[in-house]
């Protein structure tokens, strides 16, 4: 009801980090989706990816990247006091940020993106990369313009990306939501700066 501060904590390394989105499983295990800047970001044991994988400098009043910045998942047990499983998900360039020309209008638009959960707690996450060679499993490995949406699926424990894809054209690209229906489709919503949208995921 509001009136009582259940749980509180800091997540994060040297760098800066940005918090994007949140979900709960059945269990109340807390998964976060972000962006970090910092190589040293806390993730886990057996974890999809434990290594920051860089990108190029992006400086604004709200974040510094120097290093540029990956996206990252985290989870954390029901009482907020315990790192369950934590992962870097990216490419060499700058990955969940939105800061290409005519897709960044407002104020945090380069922090939008989502997670969501399946009932079998497996995570679905829409982002945004400007790496070349962002992780791409039984997905779309063409890349258009400067910046492509993406979207990829981790197991509950954050140890395997079960599927991963560009979605974009020859334009600038970015996903900014995710949902399912009843059946396991997965649909995605963002913005797009390119003419060809359609023609290019239907090329591959």
């Amino acid at each position: 009801n509001g009136s009582s501060l259940l749980y509180s904590t800091f997540i994060g390394g040297s760098g800066d980090e940005a918090p994007h989105s949140m979900v709960t499983n059945d269990a109340g295990e807390l998964y976060i989706m972000g962006t970090t800047g910092s190589s040293n970001y806390p993730t886990s044991a057996l974890c999809y990816d434990g290594s920051f994988n860089g990108g190029t400098l992006y400086n604004q009043n709200v974040v510094d990247f120097p290093s540029g910045c990956d996206i990252v998942i985290t989870k954390l047990n029901t009482a907020g006091s315990a790192i369950l499983s934590s992962t870097f998900v990216g490419g060499t360039g700058n990955d969940g940020l939105n800061n290409v020309t005519g897709l960044n209008r407002n104020y945090a638009d380069e922090f939008r993106g989502e997670i969501i959960l399946d009932g079998a707690g497996n995570c679905y996450v829409a982002s945004t990369t400007n790496s070349t060679n962002f992780p791409v499993v039984n997905g779309l490995t063409s890349r258009g313009g400067s910046s492509d949406g993406v979207v990829f699926k981790l197991n509950s424990t954050l140890t395997t990306l079960i599927w991963s894809t560009h979605i974009g054209g020859s334009g600038n690209d970015a996903l900014y939501g995710i949902q399912q229906d009843a059946t396991g489709n997965t649909f995605v919503t963002g913005g797009t700066s390119s003419t060809n949208l359609s023609s290019a995921q239907n090329s591959n």
